[in-house]
């Protein structure tokens, strides 16, 4: 099949002229595959290396924070742990008329003749609420230690806040002692206020039997 006329001067060109357009063909033939082919597979290809680059950095960042939710959440369950074991130790609302009671007879089986035993208004907190008991008593120094004794091996918190001792002068080795104890009442978030304390109790001018304790809110132990 004979070529058309316009590449006989290609056919009877020189070799070396042959070669030349030759080699101008193929280099176009690479420029052209390589903007039209090769050129946008590399533009997409440094793209998506952009974007692993992107999504490794964001999933590292993730198992930081997947890591520091799970430390978290152990922090959380030990301080509920924690919380548990103290809200056991505070009395609740139904618990403090029988823990009156109980201080009340540990001062009596002290030795202590119980002058006044108050309790008094709590006072109010975020997470809990403070009952001050105001104790006023007479005994021996060793009658006051035994009452502390006994109040700081309760099951329940009861503290010493405040207290004064003073001499009397009727008997050797006899003391006035001035107490201010308080417990505690836990107190959920949005929990309605504390209720009020009952009155103070009644003057006692001996120490009665546990039974005969001086008026404080009835219960059973």
């Amino acid at each position: 099949m004979a070529l058309p006329a316009f590449f006989d001067p290609i056919v009877t060109a020189p070799r070396w002229q042959k070669l030349l357009l030759g080699v101008i063909g193929l280099v176009v033939i690479v420029a052209a595959s390589y903007f039209l082919v090769l050129s946008p597979v590399e533009t997409r290809i440094a793209s998506l290396a952009s974007q692993l680059t992107a999504v490794q950095a964001e999933l590292a960042q993730n198992r930081r924070i997947a890591a520091d939710i799970a430390r978290y959440r152990q922090e959380i369950a030990e301080l509920e742990r924690r919380m548990d074991t103290i809200k056991e130790r505070l009395p609740n609302e139904k618990e403090m008329p029988a823990l009156y009671r109980t201080v009340s007879d540990a001062a009596f089986q002290a030795g202590l003749g119980v002058a006044v035993f108050e309790p008094k208004p709590p006072k109010l907190a975020d997470y809990y609420a403070e009952v001050p008991i105001v104790v006023n008593a007479e005994g021996g120094f060793h009658d006051v230690g035994t009452f502390l004794g006994r109040v700081a091996g309760l099951p329940r918190v009861v503290n010493l806040t405040d207290w004064k001792l003073s001499g009397l002068t009727k008997g050797r080795g006899s003391l006035k002692a001035d107490l201010t104890l308080a417990t505690y009442m836990y107190r959920p978030p949005g929990a309605a206020p504390a209720p009020k304390p009952a009155g103070p109790g009644a003057p006692a001018a001996a120490a009665p039997p546990a039974a005969a304790a001086p008026k404080a809110p009835q219960a059973t132990r």
